[in-house]
């Protein structure tokens, strides 16, 4: 007799994690449209077809606790989308490129445009939370670290300072993305421009 071992979840626990996705998924699109400022939780539940109560109780901590988990669920998407295409990616340009796509696809999206338009106010929200551009920053860094290793890349440049500019490029087109979706595959491109122009292999003298 074949016997499970994961037990599956009960309608019960379905209905609960079905219920959380549905009060995410309407905030994040708040976000998208009206910023922080803008998100109400009477207005969440009313998009989410939910009673106001029904949202405390999946989210006590109020407007700060959903706003924190909307960003965690597209950061967590992000990177592991970013992980994706960049395992699939052949050169270095193109793996640093993946990370933009991943980036650049979801702020254009309406559920992940505030992830590119995230204001100050947000800041103290996400304290203490370790933000996907440090991992892609750290990505990246390890790509022109291989790159130079090859010699792919010329030995001036300070690799910490290359990996922080192109992840501020990345950071860049996510919000240009977000402001102009259909900017989206020119911002792509535009981040593999740069790095292809990086890793040129330098020219023996």
């Amino acid at each position: 007799m074949d016997l499970k071992t994961d037990k599956q979840p009960s309608l019960r626990e379905r209905n609960r994690l079905r219920t959380r996705s549905d009060i995410l998924d309407a905030a994040a699109e708040m976000l998208g449209e009206s910023g922080y400022a803008g998100l109400a939780l009477e207005e969440v539940s009313q998009r989410a077809g939910l009673s106001r109560g029904t949202v405390y109780a999946h989210f006590p901590g109020g407007r700060d606790d959903v706003v924190r988990e909307v960003y965690l669920r597209v950061a967590d998407a992000v990177y592991v989308r970013g992980i994706s295409l960049r395992e699939e990616a052949l050169h270095p340009a193109g793996r640093i490129s993946a990370l933009a796509r991943a980036l650049v696809e979801t702020t254009s999206s309406a559920s992940g445009r505030f992830y590119g338009l995230m204001g100050p106010d947000v800041v103290p929200i996400l304290s203490g939370v370790r933000r996907t551009s440090e991992s892609f920053e750290a990505l990246i860094k390890l790509d022109l670290s291989t790159a130079r290793a090859e010699g792919q890349l010329h030995e001036g440049p300070d690799i910490d300072a290359l990996s922080t500019a192109l992840s501020g490029a990345i950071r860049a087109s996510g919000a240009r993305a977000a402001m102009n979706p259909e900017t989206a595959e020119q911002q792509i491109a535009a981040v593999e421009l740069l790095a292809a122009g990086l890793l040129c292999k330098p020219v023996q003298g």
